[in-house]
């Protein structure tokens, strides 16, 4: 065929044929317009012509080459409707065709000279979906161009999803779930692994929930498979391999679920622990005002804990219901009840009662103790059942709070533990608190510190000791400071070394009852009331009790060194060596001792003399050997000096050795008779100075 001078085409087919006539014809209506319209127009034809052309060379390029063949060929498929994996044959071509070919996978729009055909006549498709098989010869009063397609459809072989679950009395239940390839299966058959095979079912009855009952407990392997009802090669069932496989346990019944601890938690709180078995199911009771057990709505599955919230001021009582995978209600637990305990406080004893447990005993159980904690401490054991009260009166103290739970103990195939929540009560002791056993005062590193022995009756855990003070016996006692727990007191604003001290202790309940105050006690006080002596006080550092006797303890105060002095009762002790000058100063302290061998220390002490100067009146210095010199005697004397002065206030002699007097000469000649003045300067070892003046008379 030849067309105008702005095309020509040649083509077999009829459908490309029309499309190019189309196109020529429309090409010479335009440029016919376009001649009697001027160059303008000319341009637009030529343009609409050149964008019709090439939307028609598209649409031939794009069309399906199967949509009315201008010469049709001729084969068929041994099946049309095959499964993956399931050869398709190509069958009953004519003899009369020559050069023919497939292609097994059109695509739909390529033209048949882009197509790539082969002679092989069978394929195996992989995958499901629609296929298009072309064929391409020549022949059947033709050329080339012999075309015919035909569909064939692929279909899945995916395994079937499903869930298997075990249910009380040997029953399992199976829940499919189906999707897009698994659905289209004509019907399906399920293998339950004890010989046995439903009926084939369809879509919509493998949809919902299949069960099935064993003959026997034990461990059993299920197996869906999907059957397509035609064509023929696809009856057969799914292999194993093309299968899911679920196992379960079935058994005769399940196992009794049990509660193992219940705990009241608080007012409007209990806590449940409880047990069943692998993969078992419980939901849980809990009895109504009328003793009917209704559920709670709440589930678990093999162990855990229930938390519940209701009035835990009065008895619940609770029991479990295992639930099989089938929603059977299976076997029930013992029923178990909360313990609610209350106390009441009396006078050095606390009252404790409670409802005996309500829960129900079975045959394979038993009652075994309660068990009273005071504190979180274990008081009491009963093992009574229908005990409900307790009489606690052990070492029960004013002020002090006491907390009571009560457990309950329940053996069978498992041990139950039912725990009450706590209940508090304030101890009450209305007795006094005795007398103070003994108190005891000493000095101890320049303060005074107080040792108390307790009262013994009206005595309580936690207590307080109020320390009153007085400065000397006859002064009037004031609280100074209080300690808590402990029977010793240091009094740190106290001067030991100004005066004697006096205590009282009293004794403070944690209820607010409090002792009679203790019998004073006071320091002794060590000092000096002359200048040769130390002296103490009186008053007994020991309630009860008295001193029977003292002991001056003496350090030297050169070396160090301590000795002791048996003073007996005596209050006044004086040194001796008042002639020894090594002997200026020395510390001391008293150690007084009671009646019934305490003892009890005074501040230290030391004693410090004055240096001592002593001088004759006259002297003759006559060679008879007699107070031949005037010399000075003392002791205590670190440095000394004396001078002579005659009746003018000249000096006419002088020395600073002690030791060495005026032999009554002057400028080396006998000095007059008469009247001399004299200065003596001493300083002691402390540094003190002492000065002495007078008169001394010479005699020939």
């Amino acid at each position: 065929m030849s067309g105008g001078p702005f095309l020509r085409v040649e083509t077999n087919n009829l459908y490309e044929r029309q499309n190019l006539y189309s196109v020529r014809i429309s090409r010479l209506w335009l440029i016919d317009r376009g001649a009697k319209s001027g160059w303008p127009i000319r341009k637009l034809i030529i343009l609409f012509g050149f964008c019709f052309t090439l939307f028609a060379c598209l649409s031939v390029q794009a069309q399906n080459v199967c949509i009315n063949p201008l010469y049709k060929g001729e084969f068929s498929v041994d099946n049309s409707r095959v499964c993956v994996g399931t050869p398709v044959t190509i069958t009953g071509v004519p003899g009369n065709l020559s050069s023919v070919g497939y292609n097994f996978q059109y695509d739909g729009k390529s033209s048949i000279d882009k197509v790539v055909l082969t002679t092989a006549t069978t394929t195996v498709y992989s995958q499901p979906g629609s296929y298009t098989i072309l064929q391409g010869a020549s022949g059947n009063n033709s050329g080339t161009g012999t075309i015919l397609c035909k569909e064939v459809t692929v279909l899945p072989l995916d395994p079937v999803k499903f869930t298997a679950k075990a249910c009380s009395g040997r029953q399992a239940l199976v829940d499919v779930q189906l999707d897009a390839s698994t659905s289209q299966y004509d019907s399906y058959v399920i293998n339950w692994g004890d010989g046995q095979n439903s009926n084939p079912l369809t879509r919509a009855e493998i949809a919902t929930q299949q069960a099935h009952t064993y003959g026997n407990a034990g461990v059993y392997s299920i197996r869906i498979t999907g059957r397509y009802a035609a064509p023929a090669s696809c009856e057969t069932p799914l292999t194993a391999s093309q299968s899911t496989l679920q196992t379960v346990t079935v058994s005769n019944a399940s196992a009794q679920p049990a509660i193992t601890k219940l705990i009241t938690n608080s007012s409007n709180s209990i806590s449940i622990d409880y047990q069943a078995g692998t993969g078992v199911a419980v939901e849980l009771y809990q009895k109504d005002a009328s003793g009917i057990f209704s559920s709670t709505r709440q589930r678990g599955t093999g162990s855990g804990t229930f938390s519940v919230q209701t009035n835990a001021t009065q008895v619940q009582c609770f029991q479990l219901v295992a639930q099989d995978a089938c929603n059977n209600a299976g076997q029930r637990s013992d029923e178990v009840c909360s313990l609610v305990i209350d106390a009441k406080a009396g006078n050095k004893r606390n009252d404790v009662s409670w409802q005996p447990y309500a829960g129900a005993i079975s045959a394979g159980s038993q009652f075994r103790r309660y068990r009273i904690y005071r504190n979180s401490s274990p008081l009491i054991t009963l093992l009574d059942r229908n005990i409900a009260n307790h009489v606690d009166i052990n070492k029960v103290e004013c002020g002090t709070q006491y907390c009571y739970t009560l457990e309950a103990t329940i053996t069978g195939t498992v041990e139950t533990v039912v725990t009450s929540a706590p209940v508090c009560v304030t101890g009450i002791n209305g007795d006094l608190p005795g007398n103070f056993e003994s108190v005891i005062v000493s000095v101890e590193s320049g303060r005074p510190r107080l040792v108390a022995s307790l009262p013994i009756t009206g005595t309580s855990s936690s207590y307080t000791l109020v320390v009153s003070r007085a400065s000397g016996s006859p002064g009037t006692f004031q609280p100074i400071g209080t300690v808590v727990n402990r029977n010793t007191f240091v009094d740190s604003t106290a001067n030991t070394s100004a005066g004697s001290y006096c205590y009282q202790l009293t004794y403070l309940a944690n209820c607010g009852l409090s002792s009679p105050p203790s019998a004073p006690v006071c320091t002794v006080f060590l000092g000096s009331q002359s200048p040769g002596s130390i002296d103490w006080t009186a008053p007994s550092p020991f309630a009860p009790g008295s001193v029977v006797n003292y002991t001056v303890e003496v350090i030297d105060s050169l070396n160090g060194t301590q000795r002791e002095i048996q003073a007996g009762g005596n209050l006044r002790f004086e040194p001796p060596g008042l002639n020894d000058s090594e002997s200026q100063t020395q510390k001391y302290r008293i150690v007084a001792v009671s009646n019934t061998g305490r003892v009890s220390y005074s501040n230290f002490f030391t004693l410090q003399r004055e240096a001592t100067i002593l001088t004759p009146d006259a002297f003759t210095p006559n060679g008879d050997g007699l107070n031949e010199v005037f010399i000075a005697k003392g002791v205590y004397a670190d440095r000394f000096s004396m001078t002579i002065y005659n009746r003018w206030g000249e000096v006419i002699y002088a020395t600073s050795d002690k030791n060495q007097g005026w032999d009554g000469t002057a400028s080396s000649q006998p000095a007059a008779a008469g009247h001399y003045m004299y200065r003596i300067e001493v300083q002691d070892r402390a540094g003190l100075k002492t000065v002495r003046t007078g008169t001394v008379l010479l005699i020939r």
